[in-house]
């Protein structure tokens, strides 16, 4: 019994040692899988935002656009992807001009506002003044005739 007891003491300690040699071949194995596992996620689509205001200027040399806006002025990168139309037809950056009326759509690149689509609004109509408006809505009425005749004296 005693020769049965060393027997298995023995097998249990070769269990182990080979048990120990085989963990760190399994742990490198292991560690390619890792690294595999976190691989990068797409990268999201930034939203689309829209600013409205009329244009400062127009560098079509950096290809940049500054547009006032109500707050500030926003600076927007025109790439070859970028969208510029004015009266409803396809333009180069450099026919619009200072001052007109925009509507942009732009999504942040690398921290930079990269326009997606420019449109120019039409330029609205003169304002007429309120007083010629009134004369126009309404022509003076001719002077009424009397309705009974005079009568006739004799």
């Amino acid at each position: 019994m005693k020769m049965y007891h060393a027997f298995l003491a023995g097998l249990v300690a070769c269990g182990l040692v080979i048990a120990q040699d085989a963990a760190p071949a399994a742990a490198p194995a292991a560690a390619p899988a890792e690294k595999a596992a976190p691989a990068k996620a797409p990268a999201k689509k930034e939203a689309v935002k829209v600013v409205n205001g009329s244009i400062v200027s127009v560098d079509a040399i950096a290809n940049t656009v500054i547009i006032k806006a109500k707050k500030a002025e926003d600076t927007l990168m025109i790439n070859d992807k970028t969208a510029i139309k004015s009266g409803g037809k396809v333009v180069a950056l450099a026919d619009l001009k200072a001052d007109a009326k925009v509507s942009a759509s732009y999504k942040m690149e690398e921290g930079k506002m990269v326009a997606v689509k420019i449109t120019e609004k039409p330029a609205a109509p003169a304002a007429k003044p309120k007083a010629k408006a009134k004369e126009e809505a309404a022509p003076a009425a001719p002077a009424a005739a009397p309705a009974t005749p005079a009568p006739e004296t004799k």
